[in-house]
């Protein structure tokens, strides 16, 4: 397994970037926000300022009691917008060059923009060249009260308005701004976060990643365990399938030669699912391979006794296994077979229109509970071209989206339909029929089949 630092350097790298950027969007977020709002809210109330001097009625220009009154008045209507409005002398300090300069102040109550304006009037005057006619002064900006004109049509006295606006005042025009901010840094926390989160479960990320390749060994070694699917062998058309519920499981089986022609079919069992009943499959294919229970009944009886006793000394209480073992002696036609717990495997025979069905029951208890368990060796003779087929629980077993099992008696069904196919065929119609029961829902335990087609020499 390579080192975090090797294989895993540029995942890292990629993590710590993630991070980066995630913060950079926070920050750039809410500095752009902070700006840019600021910078709308100002230029608003520059405007709104403007547009609240334009609201005073030119008629009270003349009169000052009038014009304080008017004043008073448009405070008095927005005074959660206007902080004063007042009369003054002063002259606005605009450089020569350039946007005019805002003027942000703060007092009690929050930030506010002051802005001077000027109060003019527009008494009509002669214009050389219009005879007769009289026309509105252009907009120019007031003279000073030291050097203007005489003659000229402004009134003397004050000529400039100062008004304060807060500036909480314009943000709410500004709420779609405030709503891009929000997702903006939800986003950029949210990455943040996720970045943290993978970095923190990166050890555990790095464990699983090891277990799945110990897990996808352990897989391949099993299955270098297990007979080829389709082994050719003398007296037998064999098919097997073993197809666990997770990568490795507790099922297995076996078949080989043994001497004066007897062949050796075995299926077994292992509570429980991955690794732990892996070890324990593997653990009893090496016993069934080494002893000599294909000598004769009391070896095969006292062989399942010391599985029996190795299971129960040797593993924890959870682990037991069922197990048939059997083999078959083409010279008498005898199947001789002890049966620890297993599902009795059937034995079916074309009867003309009918297929005839025996099952295997007898044996003993299943392996490793039982202390000193007996067993005995059960013969079955059989016809010529039989089909004997072994399977797991996970056959009849599976459970569709009804909650309903497959059963024995649709599986008895279908060999007897297909029994006179060869054994391949057999075990593909079986688990096909076993898939199409199941539907959508996945088998919840290993589903192993074994089909073999005895024949004499």
């Amino acid at each position: 397994m390579p080192k975090l630092g090797g294989r895993y350097l540029w995942f890292k790298l990629a993590l710590v970037v993630g991070s980066l950027l995630g913060l950079l969007l926070l920050v750039q977020s809410a500095v752009t926000y902070h700006q840019v709002s600021r910078r709308m809210v100002i230029d608003e109330l520059w405007r709104e300022a403007q547009r609240q001097v334009d609201l005073i009625p030119r008629d009270v220009l003349q009169d000052p009691a009038k014009l304080q009154s008017e004043l008073e008045e448009l405070r008095r209507a927005a005074p959660d917008k206007i902080a004063w409005i007042k009369l003054t002398e002063s002259f606005p300090e605009a450089p020569q060059m350039g946007p005019p300069r805002r003027d942000i102040r703060s007092i009690p109550e929050g930030e506010v923009l002051v802005r001077v304006l000027p109060l003019r009037t527009r008494r009509v005057f002669p214009t050389p060249g219009f005879r007769g006619q009289m026309q509105t002064p252009p907009a120019l900006p007031p003279a000073r009260p030291t050097d203007r004109p005489p003659g000229q049509g402004f009134r003397s006295g004050p000529r400039m308005v100062e008004i304060a606006l807060y500036l909480s005042s314009a943000r709410a025009v500004f709420g779609p701004l405030l709503t891009n901010l929000i997702v903006n840094s939800t986003a950029a926390l949210g990455l943040v976060a996720a970045m943290i989160l993978i970095w923190a479960r990166f050890p555990h990320y790095m464990r699983g990643k090891q277990l799945e390749q110990q897990t996808e060994l352990a897989r391949k070694v099993q299955t270098d365990l297990l007979p080829s699917p389709t082994l050719a062998l003398e007296n037998l058309d064999f098919a097997a399938e073993c197809v666990p519920a997770w990568q490795v499981g507790g099922d297995f089986y076996d078949v080989f030669n043994a001497r004066d022609g007897r062949t050796a079919i075995v299926l077994g069992d292992v509570s429980g699912k991955g690794l732990p009943a892996s070890v324990v499959a593997g653990l009893l294919l090496g016993a069934i391979r080494s002893s000599g229970w294909v000598d004769g009944s009391t070896q095969h009886e006292t062989a399942s006794q010391a599985l029996s006793e190795l299971l129960r000394t040797r593993t924890s209480v959870e682990r037991f296994a069922s197990l048939f073992w059997c083999y078959y002696e083409p010279a008498t036609r005898s199947l001789r077979y002890v049966n620890a717990g297993h599902l009795p495997p059937m034995v079916v025979t074309k009867n003309g229109g009918a297929a005839e069905v025996v099952r295997l029951e007898e044996g003993g208890p299943v392996l490793g509970v039982v202390p000193e368990a007996s067993y005995r060796q059960g013969t079955a003779v059989v016809a010529d071209g039989a089909v004997l087929v072994l399977y797991s629980d996970g056959v009849v077993e599976a459970t569709n989206a009804a909650d309903e099992q497959y059963g024995e008696e649709r599986l008895s069904a279908v060999i007897g339909e297909n029994v006179h196919r060869p054994s391949a065929e057999i075990r593909d119609e079986i688990l096909e029929q076993v898939h199409l029961f199941l539907g959508k829902e996945r088998a919840q335990d290993d589903l192993t089949l074994v089909v073999a087609r005895l024949q004499r020499q």
